[in-house]
């Protein structure tokens, strides 16, 4: 007698909708918090050093959701970001924040005018991730969900 495997089994059983929602929480929370520290406090110092421990905790965190978020759409036909649209949004910038700080760690310059920063992209590029988890948390707390900032 065959038994139909579910979607839950492809996943490890660690995952489950508290968990990924804990995840969340904790990124839109925490690791912003780190992170606005780290642009406002640090990234115009070029370190590369910093530069790449960032871009390596950003990545841990962005395959943290991502296996969150492909968990949530196979077993409950839901995205770890309100809609398809936002999580794909906030996984670009994410995306977008990790690969503008490598370029710069390989030795990507930037032709500046006087009063502006090589970083200032990179800087950008944050503040757009900042935006757009801002916007998710503001939606959150519109509909009752609790997030702590």
């Amino acid at each position: 007698m065959a038994c139909g495997a579910s979607a839950e089994d492809k996943f490890p059983s660690y995952l489950t909708g508290k968990y990924c929602n804990d995840i969340k929480v904790d990124f839109m929370t925490n690791s912003i918090k780190s992170l606005q520290r780290y642009r406002d406090k640090q990234l115009a110092s070029q370190h590369r050093g910093g530069m790449n421990n960032i871009r390596k905790f950003l990545e841990q965190r962005e395959d943290w959701l991502q296996e969150c978020d492909d968990y949530l759409a196979s077993t409950s036909n839901h995205r770890l970001f309100k809609d398809e649209n936002t999580t794909s949004k906030i996984f670009t910038a994410i995306s977008s924040v990790t690969g503008e700080l490598q370029s710069l760690i390989t030795g990507v310059t930037y032709s500046v005018d006087p009063g502006q920063s090589a970083t200032d992209v990179a800087g950008d590029k944050f503040d757009r991730l900042f935006k757009l988890v801002d916007d998710h948390q503001t939606l959150m707390l519109m509909k009752g969900q609790v997030v702590y900032r």
